[in-house]
């Protein structure tokens, strides 16, 4: 029996902490919810990625999709 050890980039590993976030945040939309926070850490994920030179745009694609649907909320006033 042979080990594969996966090894996952930095780059993947960023996505794939930023997905787990997304999802969250859409079940708190889904639910009716704003999800202010998740559009904070998305953003603060996308930020430390450029820092470190790396650039996604599955990671901007999430940013973008969260901030879109809670100024939706905040144009509803729901703070």
């Amino acid at each position: 029996m042979t080990n594969y050890k996966l090894q996952m980039t930095k780059e993947q590993a960023f996505e794939t902490v930023a997905k787990i976030i997304f999802d969250r945040g859409c079940q708190l939309i889904i639910g009716g919810n704003p999800a202010y926070e998740t559009e904070k850490v998305l953003f603060h994920i996308e930020m430390c990625m450029t820092e470190w030179g790396y650039r996604s745009a599955k990671v901007a694609e999430y940013c973008d999709s969260i901030k879109q649907e809670n100024d939706l909320m905040r144009s509803m006033g729901i703070n």
